[in-house]
């Protein structure tokens, strides 16, 4: 009676956990790796209810299947674990394919051709144990990544994600002493520690659930801040975080009488890149250029976007004469390492307007006018040289 009511328990537990998890992927479909977790999830928790099952359906069922289907759920939550945390080119989901076709194989044969249930659960458990240290590996690389790319992500606490290495963590040393002292009793009398099986498995199903919508929440919670502080595309700043840095540079500027160059940069050719590729190209286009030029700049020089395809640089303690140099250097920079897609080199093509102010006349926004009347002027200077259609 108590197994029974454990395992009604367990099957409401996981349905209303695979609609959670799939509830926070419908509402942020724009986090990647979520649906393929969602999906992960939804077939894991089947497993888990069919091998709870044991005594009632046949072991074909209640325990091959289920292990099968366990197994098989944890292939789509290490791929989407990857696409959560910018892991996509880990290998870990190709080499959990191959290793899950063998153990099924395995598990098939010790079930139906050479009844061992020592050997099935050996090998079963050993899977287990690969899965859940994959996951720990796959979510502190891109913890290390993710805080190196992303400065508002190491300010973030990443509680989800340490819960998760938790789960994973505890999974991985109890199934690994489990495949050591367990013996087949379990699969010949499941009535012996079914109650133990269903108390972990609703566990494991309420924290890992718990785990993946706390990352999701943190992940939009990081999200805003960038967006609040960087540009989405390129990642750079904004034009509202630049205004806030460069006033505090004039400031600096002003009290030792350094000059300062502002840069007004607009990528001529977004439009055509625009018609001939569509937006997501051209976006990959001006993170190129965001790349290549935060690579060429000091410390101290404060790039931002602050249009759809412009650009602004400040440059504390740069004349008339470094303004030159900073732009030749971003033109062959650009030159050097021109952007391609799908086998295509695709110019960046730039307009650089240079606005030098000294002690007095530092005013930023008054730069940043005489940089859009620059730009404007090049523009015309460019549409007069250029010849007319025939």
């Amino acid at each position: 009676m108590e197994s029974q009511s454990l395992l009604l328990t367990l099957t409401l537990v996981a349905g209303i956990s695979c609609l959670a998890v799939f509830i926070n992927w419908a509402s942020n479909r724009h986090i990647p790796g979520l649906l393929a977790i969602a999906f992960g999830f939804l077939i894991n928790n089947l497993g888990f209810v069919l091998l709870s099952t044991q005594g009632m359906l046949t072991p074909l069922l209640s325990i091959v299947l289920a292990y099968i289907l366990i197994l098989a759920g944890r292939i789509p939550v290490l791929a989407g674990l990857a696409r959560f945390w910018g892991q996509e080119k880990s290998r870990l989901p190709l080499i959990s394919v191959g290793l899950f076709l063998l153990t099924a194989a395995a598990i098939i044969w010790f079930t139906s051709f050479n009844s061992d249930p020592i050997w099935r659960i050996r090998i079963y458990s050993s899977l287990m144990v690969f899965f859940s240290l994959a996951n720990i590996s796959l979510i502190l690389n891109g913890l290390r990544v993710q805080r190196r790319l992303r400065p508002v992500m190491s300010a973030s606490s990443n509680f989800g994600a340490f819960l998760a290495i938790m789960l994973f963590g505890f999974n991985a040393v109890t199934e690994f002493i489990l495949m050591i002292v367990r013996t087949g009793e379990l699969a010949t009398r499941p009535e012996d520690g079914l109650a133990l099986l269903l108390l972990g498995s609703i566990f494991t199903t309420v924290v890992f659930a718990f785990a993946i919508i706390i990352m999701t929440m943190e992940e939009l919670t990081v999200e805003h801040k960038e967006n609040a502080v960087f540009d989405p595309v390129t990642t750079i700043l904004n034009h509202r975080s630049f205004m806030e840095v460069g006033q505090r540079i004039l400031g600096v500027a002003l009290r030792y009488s350094q000059p300062v160059t502002l840069l007004s940069i607009e990528v001529e050719n977004m439009d055509e890149v625009v018609k001939k590729h569509g937006y997501k190209i051209a976006n990959e286009m001006l993170k190129h250029f965001s790349l290549v030029t935060t690579d060429r700049r000091r410390h101290e020089d404060i790039l931002a976007r602050s249009g759809q395809n412009r650009f602004i640089m400040l440059l504390p303690g740069v004349d008339e004469e470094g303004a030159g140099v900073v732009s030749t250097k971003i033109r062959n920079s650009l030159s050097s390492a021109a952007f391609e897609y799908r086998g295509e080199s695709i110019d960046v093509q730039v307009s650089i307007a240079p606005i030098t102010c000294r002690e007095e006349d530092l005013d930023l926004q008054q730069m940043l006018q005489e940089g859009e009347v620059e730009l404007f002027r090049l523009r015309n200077q460019i549409g007069m040289t250029q010849p007319a259609p025939a």
